[in-house]
């Protein structure tokens, strides 16, 4: 992974209400959300600033979209993450990591 795509991912990820919004995903992994179920559990956060929020994350990579119908589900891209991980960890304990 370049630091590139690293950076990005950290960025997207420092601003709290990204932040909450990709626990968000991630708490709904398996079925996805739609934009109003997350505006709802984030006390009606405005579909303008949420869709904001959101076009950063798909930018970084770290949320993908399946259309349904007429709705648009958004879940969490763990590959990106998975990936920054161990990017992190590459040489932790000299290549052995026991993290």
């Amino acid at each position: 992974m370049k630091i590139e795509k690293v950076l990005s991912v950290f960025n997207v990820l420092s601003q709290e209400s990204r932040l909450k919004i990709f626990r968000i995903l991630v708490e709904h992994s398996s079925s996805g959300i739609t934009p109003t179920e997350i505006s709802k559990i984030l006390n009606d956060m405005p579909r303008n600033t949420l869709s904001f929020h959101l076009s950063l994350m798909a930018q970084a990579d770290l949320c993908k979209t399946l259309k349904k119908g007429k709705q648009i589900i958004y879940k969490p891209n763990c590959g990106t993450i998975k990936t920054t991980a161990q990017f992190l960890l590459k040489d932790c304990c000299e290549g052995r990591c026991k993290c």
